[in-house]
Protein backbone atom coordinates (compact mmCIF):
# COMPACT_ATOMS: atom_id res chain seq x y z
CA UNK A 1 0.00 0.00 0.00
CA UNK A 2 2.83 2.38 0.89
CA UNK A 3 4.57 1.62 -2.42
CA UNK A 4 1.37 2.29 -4.39
CA UNK A 5 0.95 5.67 -2.62
CA UNK A 6 4.51 6.65 -3.49
CA UNK A 7 3.99 5.71 -7.13
CA UNK A 8 0.78 7.73 -7.25
CA UNK A 9 2.55 10.76 -5.83
CA UNK A 10 5.38 10.39 -8.35
CA UNK A 11 2.85 10.09 -11.18
CA UNK A 12 0.93 13.12 -9.95
CA UNK A 13 4.09 15.19 -9.69
CA UNK A 14 5.10 14.14 -13.21
CA UNK A 15 1.70 15.03 -14.65
CA UNK A 16 1.72 18.42 -12.89
CA UNK A 17 5.10 19.21 -14.39
CA UNK A 18 3.90 18.61 -17.95
CA UNK A 19 3.52 22.01 -19.70
CA UNK A 20 0.13 22.93 -21.10
CA UNK A 21 0.02 22.62 -24.87
CA UNK A 22 -2.16 24.91 -26.94
CA UNK A 23 -3.63 24.60 -30.42
CA UNK A 24 -1.57 27.56 -31.59
CA UNK A 25 0.85 30.11 -30.16
CA UNK A 26 1.81 33.45 -31.68
CA UNK A 27 5.29 34.13 -30.35
CA UNK A 28 7.18 37.35 -29.68
CA UNK A 29 4.53 39.78 -30.86
CA UNK A 30 4.07 43.36 -29.61
CA UNK A 31 0.62 43.46 -28.00
CA UNK A 32 -1.93 46.19 -27.22
CA UNK A 33 -4.91 44.73 -25.35
CA UNK A 34 -7.38 47.59 -25.97
CA UNK A 35 -6.34 49.50 -22.86
CA UNK A 36 -2.57 49.16 -22.35
CA UNK A 37 0.62 48.47 -24.26
CA UNK A 38 1.69 45.05 -22.96
CA UNK A 39 5.01 44.90 -24.76
CA UNK A 40 6.28 41.73 -26.47
CA UNK A 41 4.36 38.61 -25.40
CA UNK A 42 3.33 35.12 -26.49
CA UNK A 43 -0.38 34.53 -27.16
CA UNK A 44 -1.98 31.08 -27.06
CA UNK A 45 -5.17 30.22 -28.92
CA UNK A 46 -7.41 27.19 -28.42
CA UNK A 47 -10.18 26.91 -31.00
CA UNK A 48 -11.80 30.34 -31.31
CA UNK A 49 -10.56 31.69 -27.97
CA UNK A 50 -7.44 33.30 -26.51
CA UNK A 51 -6.32 30.93 -23.76
CA UNK A 52 -3.15 32.55 -22.42
CA UNK A 53 -1.05 35.71 -22.74
CA UNK A 54 2.42 35.45 -21.28
CA UNK A 55 5.90 36.88 -21.42
CA UNK A 56 7.22 33.31 -20.93
CA UNK A 57 7.28 30.54 -23.50
CA UNK A 58 4.01 28.75 -24.28
CA UNK A 59 3.94 25.26 -25.78
CA UNK A 60 2.25 24.32 -29.04
CA UNK A 61 2.86 22.18 -32.11
CA UNK A 62 1.74 25.16 -34.18
CA UNK A 63 3.97 28.19 -33.63
CA UNK A 64 3.57 31.51 -35.46
CA UNK A 65 6.48 33.93 -35.45
CA UNK A 66 5.19 37.41 -34.56
CA UNK A 67 8.59 39.07 -34.41
CA UNK A 68 8.39 42.67 -35.64
CA UNK A 69 4.59 42.60 -35.80
CA UNK A 70 1.98 44.35 -33.63
CA UNK A 71 -1.29 42.77 -32.45
CA UNK A 72 -4.38 44.80 -31.48
CA UNK A 73 -8.09 44.08 -31.00
CA UNK A 74 -10.42 44.45 -33.96
CA UNK A 75 -11.52 48.07 -34.42
CA UNK A 76 -14.97 49.20 -33.27
CA UNK A 77 -17.25 51.57 -35.20
CA UNK A 78 -19.63 52.55 -32.41
CA UNK A 79 -22.23 54.39 -34.48
CA UNK A 80 -23.59 52.99 -37.73
CA UNK A 81 -26.92 52.50 -39.45
CA UNK A 82 -26.39 49.28 -41.39
CA UNK A 83 -29.16 49.17 -43.96
CA UNK A 84 -27.82 46.53 -46.34
CA UNK A 85 -25.80 43.38 -45.88
CA UNK A 86 -22.87 44.88 -47.78
CA UNK A 87 -22.47 47.40 -44.94
CA UNK A 88 -21.31 44.56 -42.71
CA UNK A 89 -18.55 43.67 -45.20
CA UNK A 90 -17.29 47.14 -46.10
CA UNK A 91 -14.97 47.74 -43.15
CA UNK A 92 -13.79 44.17 -42.59
CA UNK A 93 -10.75 44.37 -44.92
CA UNK A 94 -9.67 47.50 -43.03
CA UNK A 95 -9.93 45.85 -39.64
CA UNK A 96 -13.27 47.30 -38.53
CA UNK A 97 -14.46 44.14 -36.80
CA UNK A 98 -17.40 45.44 -34.77
CA UNK A 99 -20.36 47.63 -35.78
CA UNK A 100 -22.83 49.09 -33.29
CA UNK A 101 -26.12 49.75 -35.04
CA UNK A 102 -27.91 52.82 -33.69
CA UNK A 103 -31.30 52.38 -35.34
CA UNK A 104 -32.96 50.12 -37.81
CA UNK A 105 -36.51 50.13 -39.02
CA UNK A 106 -36.38 46.34 -39.38
CA UNK A 107 -35.60 44.63 -36.09
CA UNK A 108 -36.09 41.09 -37.45
CA UNK A 109 -33.46 41.76 -40.11
CA UNK A 110 -31.07 43.22 -37.57
CA UNK A 111 -31.51 40.15 -35.36
CA UNK A 112 -30.69 37.82 -38.27
CA UNK A 113 -27.65 39.87 -39.22
CA UNK A 114 -26.38 39.92 -35.64
CA UNK A 115 -26.58 36.13 -35.50
CA UNK A 116 -25.04 35.62 -38.94
CA UNK A 117 -22.21 38.12 -38.44
CA UNK A 118 -21.07 36.66 -35.14
CA UNK A 119 -19.04 33.92 -36.84
CA UNK A 120 -19.03 34.57 -40.61
CA UNK A 121 -15.57 35.39 -41.94
CA UNK A 122 -15.60 38.58 -44.01
CA UNK A 123 -18.36 40.25 -41.97
CA UNK A 124 -17.95 42.71 -39.12
CA UNK A 125 -19.75 41.57 -35.96
CA UNK A 126 -22.99 43.50 -35.48
CA UNK A 127 -24.67 44.65 -32.28
CA UNK A 128 -27.77 46.82 -32.26
CA UNK A 129 -30.44 48.90 -30.58
CA UNK A 130 -33.32 47.89 -32.84
CA UNK A 131 -35.77 50.78 -33.13
CA UNK A 132 -34.71 54.05 -31.56
CA UNK A 133 -37.10 55.63 -29.05
CA UNK A 134 -39.09 58.45 -30.62
CA UNK A 135 -42.65 59.75 -31.03
CA UNK A 136 -45.01 59.62 -34.03
CA UNK A 137 -43.62 61.92 -36.71
CA UNK A 138 -40.31 62.29 -34.90
CA UNK A 139 -36.85 61.54 -36.23
CA UNK A 140 -36.15 58.95 -37.72
CA UNK A 141 -39.70 58.05 -38.76
CA UNK A 142 -39.02 59.82 -42.07
CA UNK A 143 -36.71 56.89 -42.90
CA UNK A 144 -38.66 54.18 -41.03
CA UNK A 145 -42.36 55.05 -41.30
CA UNK A 146 -43.47 51.67 -39.93
CA UNK A 147 -41.27 51.71 -36.84
CA UNK A 148 -42.79 51.34 -33.39
CA UNK A 149 -43.01 54.64 -31.50
CA UNK A 150 -43.93 55.71 -27.99
CA UNK A 151 -47.48 57.06 -28.19
CA UNK A 152 -50.85 57.24 -26.45
CA UNK A 153 -51.43 53.55 -27.19
CA UNK A 154 -47.96 52.27 -26.30
CA UNK A 155 -46.37 53.09 -22.96
CA UNK A 156 -42.68 53.59 -22.29
CA UNK A 157 -42.53 50.31 -20.39
CA UNK A 158 -44.23 48.39 -23.20
CA UNK A 159 -41.95 49.98 -25.81
CA UNK A 160 -38.78 49.06 -23.89
CA UNK A 161 -40.10 45.56 -23.21
CA UNK A 162 -40.67 45.06 -26.95
CA UNK A 163 -37.06 46.02 -27.69
CA UNK A 164 -35.79 43.60 -25.06
CA UNK A 165 -38.05 40.83 -26.39
CA UNK A 166 -36.57 41.46 -29.86
CA UNK A 167 -33.07 40.85 -28.51
CA UNK A 168 -31.50 44.32 -28.63
CA UNK A 169 -28.11 44.92 -27.01
CA UNK A 170 -28.83 48.44 -25.70
CA UNK A 171 -31.52 51.12 -25.89
CA UNK A 172 -31.21 54.25 -28.03
CA UNK A 173 -33.22 57.44 -27.46
CA UNK A 174 -33.73 60.27 -29.96
CA UNK A 175 -34.12 63.90 -28.94
CA UNK A 176 -34.16 66.72 -31.49
CA UNK A 177 -34.46 70.47 -30.98
CA UNK A 178 -32.96 71.72 -34.25
CA UNK A 179 -34.34 71.61 -37.77
CA UNK A 180 -32.09 70.69 -40.70
CA UNK A 181 -31.69 72.98 -43.70
CA UNK A 182 -34.37 75.32 -42.39
CA UNK A 183 -36.93 72.56 -41.81
CA UNK A 184 -39.19 72.94 -38.76
CA UNK A 185 -38.16 71.06 -35.62
CA UNK A 186 -39.86 67.64 -35.71
CA UNK A 187 -41.83 66.26 -32.75
CA UNK A 188 -39.65 64.75 -30.04
CA UNK A 189 -39.81 62.97 -26.72
CA UNK A 190 -40.21 65.19 -23.69
CA UNK A 191 -37.44 65.31 -21.11
CA UNK A 192 -39.78 63.61 -18.67
CA UNK A 193 -40.29 60.72 -21.09
CA UNK A 194 -36.53 60.43 -21.61
CA UNK A 195 -35.98 60.30 -17.87
CA UNK A 196 -38.52 57.47 -17.57
CA UNK A 197 -37.05 55.48 -20.47
CA UNK A 198 -33.56 55.67 -18.97
CA UNK A 199 -34.78 54.65 -15.52
CA UNK A 200 -36.87 51.73 -16.78
CA UNK A 201 -34.17 50.43 -19.17
CA UNK A 202 -31.56 50.63 -16.42
CA UNK A 203 -33.89 48.76 -14.09
CA UNK A 204 -34.03 46.03 -16.74
CA UNK A 205 -30.23 45.95 -16.93
CA UNK A 206 -29.77 47.70 -20.29
CA UNK A 207 -27.40 50.49 -21.29
CA UNK A 208 -29.01 53.63 -22.74
CA UNK A 209 -27.50 55.97 -25.32
CA UNK A 210 -28.95 59.24 -26.54
CA UNK A 211 -29.00 61.07 -29.86
CA UNK A 212 -28.69 64.75 -28.94
CA UNK A 213 -26.72 67.34 -30.92
CA UNK A 214 -26.92 70.53 -28.82
CA UNK A 215 -25.36 71.49 -25.51
CA UNK A 216 -28.77 72.56 -24.21
CA UNK A 217 -30.22 69.08 -24.73
CA UNK A 218 -27.17 67.28 -23.42
CA UNK A 219 -27.04 69.34 -20.22
CA UNK A 220 -30.69 68.59 -19.50
CA UNK A 221 -30.55 64.88 -20.38
CA UNK A 222 -27.26 64.32 -18.52
CA UNK A 223 -29.20 64.84 -15.28
CA UNK A 224 -31.01 61.54 -15.95
CA UNK A 225 -27.73 59.56 -16.09
CA UNK A 226 -27.81 57.98 -19.54
CA UNK A 227 -24.77 55.87 -20.29
CA UNK A 228 -23.67 57.82 -23.34
CA UNK A 229 -24.34 60.39 -26.01
CA UNK A 230 -23.81 59.12 -29.54
CA UNK A 231 -23.11 62.58 -31.01
CA UNK A 232 -21.22 65.68 -30.00
CA UNK A 233 -22.77 69.11 -30.43
CA UNK A 234 -23.24 70.13 -34.06
CA UNK A 235 -24.24 73.79 -34.35
CA UNK A 236 -22.25 77.01 -34.45
CA UNK A 237 -24.97 79.03 -32.71
CA UNK A 238 -23.96 77.51 -29.35
CA UNK A 239 -20.34 78.64 -29.52
CA UNK A 240 -18.47 79.47 -27.42
CA UNK A 241 -19.23 76.68 -24.96
CA UNK A 242 -18.58 77.62 -21.34
CA UNK A 243 -17.01 75.35 -18.75
CA UNK A 244 -20.43 74.61 -17.23
CA UNK A 245 -21.24 72.35 -20.18
CA UNK A 246 -18.12 70.22 -19.74
CA UNK A 247 -18.61 70.12 -15.95
CA UNK A 248 -22.15 68.73 -16.29
CA UNK A 249 -21.12 66.16 -18.89
CA UNK A 250 -18.13 65.04 -16.82
CA UNK A 251 -20.14 64.74 -13.59
CA UNK A 252 -22.82 62.67 -15.32
CA UNK A 253 -20.26 59.96 -16.12
CA UNK A 254 -21.41 59.57 -19.74
CA UNK A 255 -19.26 58.55 -22.65
CA UNK A 256 -19.44 60.30 -26.02
CA UNK A 257 -19.28 58.93 -29.56
CA UNK A 258 -18.47 62.24 -31.34
CA UNK A 259 -19.21 61.23 -34.98
CA UNK A 260 -17.41 64.40 -36.05
CA UNK A 261 -15.24 62.98 -38.82
CA UNK A 262 -17.73 64.07 -41.46
CA UNK A 263 -16.39 67.59 -40.99
CA UNK A 264 -13.22 66.42 -42.74
CA UNK A 265 -15.07 65.00 -45.71
CA UNK A 266 -15.16 66.99 -48.92
CA UNK A 267 -18.36 68.86 -49.75
CA UNK A 268 -17.65 68.49 -53.47
CA UNK A 269 -20.71 67.30 -55.33
CA UNK A 270 -23.25 68.79 -52.94
CA UNK A 271 -25.62 71.48 -54.22
CA UNK A 272 -24.27 75.00 -53.57
CA UNK A 273 -27.19 75.90 -51.27
CA UNK A 274 -26.44 72.86 -49.09
CA UNK A 275 -22.72 73.68 -48.93
CA UNK A 276 -23.58 77.22 -47.84
CA UNK A 277 -25.97 76.00 -45.13
CA UNK A 278 -23.42 73.50 -43.77
CA UNK A 279 -20.65 76.07 -43.66
CA UNK A 280 -22.87 78.70 -42.01
CA UNK A 281 -24.53 76.43 -39.44
CA UNK A 282 -22.52 73.31 -38.62
CA UNK A 283 -19.25 73.12 -36.73
CA UNK A 284 -16.16 72.79 -38.90
CA UNK A 285 -13.30 70.39 -38.18
CA UNK A 286 -11.26 72.90 -36.16
CA UNK A 287 -14.26 73.76 -33.97
CA UNK A 288 -15.05 70.11 -33.41
CA UNK A 289 -11.44 69.29 -32.60
CA UNK A 290 -11.39 72.03 -29.96
CA UNK A 291 -14.48 70.55 -28.28
CA UNK A 292 -13.09 67.01 -28.42
CA UNK A 293 -9.89 68.31 -26.83
CA UNK A 294 -11.97 69.68 -23.94
CA UNK A 295 -13.86 66.39 -23.62
CA UNK A 296 -10.55 64.58 -23.28
CA UNK A 297 -9.12 67.10 -20.82
CA UNK A 298 -12.22 66.54 -18.66
CA UNK A 299 -11.67 62.75 -18.71
CA UNK A 300 -14.87 62.12 -20.67
CA UNK A 301 -14.60 58.70 -22.32
CA UNK A 302 -14.45 58.95 -26.12
CA UNK A 303 -15.51 56.09 -28.42
CA UNK A 304 -14.93 56.21 -32.19
CA UNK A 305 -17.90 56.04 -34.57
CA UNK A 306 -18.86 57.45 -37.96
CA UNK A 307 -22.67 57.63 -38.14
CA UNK A 308 -24.18 57.00 -41.57
CA UNK A 309 -25.03 60.64 -42.28
CA UNK A 310 -27.75 59.56 -44.68
CA UNK A 311 -25.23 58.04 -47.05
CA UNK A 312 -22.55 60.72 -46.64
CA UNK A 313 -20.24 58.51 -44.55
CA UNK A 314 -19.23 54.92 -45.24
CA UNK A 315 -18.19 52.35 -42.66
CA UNK A 316 -14.77 51.73 -44.19
CA UNK A 317 -12.27 54.45 -45.21
CA UNK A 318 -14.35 57.23 -43.65
CA UNK A 319 -13.78 55.63 -40.24
CA UNK A 320 -10.25 57.00 -40.34
CA UNK A 321 -11.52 60.57 -40.75
CA UNK A 322 -12.78 60.29 -37.18
CA UNK A 323 -9.28 59.36 -36.04
CA UNK A 324 -7.78 62.30 -37.96
CA UNK A 325 -10.13 64.57 -36.04
CA UNK A 326 -8.82 63.14 -32.75
CA UNK A 327 -5.29 63.85 -33.98
CA UNK A 328 -6.32 67.46 -34.62
CA UNK A 329 -7.66 67.55 -31.05
CA UNK A 330 -4.19 66.66 -29.76
CA UNK A 331 -4.98 63.16 -28.49
CA UNK A 332 -1.97 60.87 -28.26
CA UNK A 333 -1.71 57.77 -30.44
CA UNK A 334 -2.41 55.67 -27.34
CA UNK A 335 -5.61 57.57 -26.53
CA UNK A 336 -6.82 57.35 -30.14
CA UNK A 337 -6.10 53.62 -30.23
CA UNK A 338 -8.10 53.20 -27.02
CA UNK A 339 -10.99 55.16 -28.58
CA UNK A 340 -11.07 52.68 -31.48
CA UNK A 341 -10.92 49.58 -29.27
CA UNK A 342 -11.08 49.21 -25.50
CA UNK A 343 -13.08 52.35 -24.74
CA UNK A 344 -16.04 50.74 -26.54
CA UNK A 345 -15.77 47.70 -24.26
CA UNK A 346 -15.86 49.99 -21.22
CA UNK A 347 -18.70 52.10 -22.56
CA UNK A 348 -21.06 49.38 -23.75
CA UNK A 349 -19.90 46.46 -21.58
CA UNK A 350 -19.91 44.21 -24.64
CA UNK A 351 -17.21 41.69 -25.68
CA UNK A 352 -15.68 44.08 -28.21
CA UNK A 353 -12.42 45.95 -28.66
CA UNK A 354 -10.36 44.24 -25.96
CA UNK A 355 -8.29 41.06 -25.68
CA UNK A 356 -7.59 38.92 -22.62
CA UNK A 357 -7.68 35.20 -21.75
CA UNK A 358 -11.22 34.06 -22.51
CA UNK A 359 -11.77 36.61 -25.29
CA UNK A 360 -12.64 35.49 -28.79
CA UNK A 361 -9.49 35.45 -30.93
CA UNK A 362 -10.62 38.41 -33.05
CA UNK A 363 -7.74 40.75 -33.73
CA UNK A 364 -5.47 42.46 -36.24
CA UNK A 365 -1.81 41.72 -36.89
CA UNK A 366 -0.10 44.90 -38.10
CA UNK A 367 3.22 45.41 -39.85
CA UNK A 368 3.88 48.69 -38.01
CA UNK A 369 3.30 50.04 -34.51
CA UNK A 370 0.18 52.28 -34.24
CA UNK A 371 1.53 53.76 -30.99
CA UNK A 372 4.19 55.43 -33.11
CA UNK A 373 1.73 56.59 -35.79
CA UNK A 374 -1.99 55.91 -35.37
CA UNK A 375 -2.44 55.46 -39.11
CA UNK A 376 -0.24 52.38 -38.85
CA UNK A 377 -3.51 50.59 -38.01
CA UNK A 378 -3.87 50.49 -41.79
CA UNK A 379 -0.73 48.33 -42.17
CA UNK A 380 -2.69 45.11 -41.81
CA UNK A 381 -0.78 41.87 -42.20
CA UNK A 382 -3.56 39.52 -41.07
CA UNK A 383 -7.16 39.74 -39.86
CA UNK A 384 -8.29 37.07 -37.38
CA UNK A 385 -11.90 36.40 -36.47
CA UNK A 386 -12.80 33.79 -33.85
CA UNK A 387 -9.44 32.06 -34.24
CA UNK A 388 -9.54 31.96 -38.04
CA UNK A 389 -7.82 34.02 -40.71
CA UNK A 390 -8.13 33.95 -44.46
Amino acid sequence: MKRISILLLIGLAFSCSEPVRYDMVIENIHFFDGHKDQGVVNIAINGDTISAISSTKLESDSLVNGNGKFLIPGLVNAHVHASKLEDLKAGFPLGVMYLLNMHTGLEDRESKWRHMSSDSIGYSILYGSGHAATVPGGHPTQFSPDMETINDSLSIQEWVDHRIANGVDYIKIIHVNHGFMGDPVPPSLSYGQIKDIIAYAHDKGFKVVVHATTAKEMIEIAKFKPDGFVHMIDFKDELPLDDHYYKIIKESGVFIVPTGGISLKSLDGLPPFMVEWVQDNLLNAEERAAIIKKYHENNILLVAGTDAQEGQMDFAEDYFLELELYQMAGLSNLEILKATTGNAAKAFELPIGELRPGSKATFLVLNKNPLEDIMNIKTINQIWKNGKTK
